[in-house]
C-alpha cells in the first residue's frame, strides 16, 4: 500500500529505489527455499539479481522523483 502524500513520513528512509523495490523482491524470491551457508545465499542473490525484469527496474526509479517531492511536501 502506497501512502498519499499528505501522510508521507518526513524523512522517509525508503524513497530509493534499492528501499522500495530491489530489496523486498530480494528478499522475497531468496525465502523461496532455504539458504544452508552464505556462499548459497550470495549465489543466489547474484543469479537473482542479473535476472530482475529491467521494465520493473525502470519502473521502479521513474518513481524515485515523486517519492522525493512527496517528502519534500511533507516538509521531510
Amino acid at each position: 500500500m502506497f501512502w498519499s502524500k499528505e501522510i508521507w513520513p518526513p524523512s522517509s528512509p525508503d524513497c530509493k529505489p534499492l528501499d522500495y523495490y530491489v530489496w523486498g523482491v530480494l528478499e522475497r524470491e531468496s525465502n523461496k527455499r532455504a539458504h544452508n551457508s552464505v556462499v548459497s545465499l550470495k549465489a543466489f542473490i547474484t543469479v537473482a539479481v542479473a535476472n530482475m525484469n529491467r521494465k520493473h527496474l525502470v519502473n521502479a526509479c521513474a518513481r524515485f522523483q515523486s517519492r522525493l517531492e512527496a517528502v519534500i511536501e511533507a516538509d521531510g
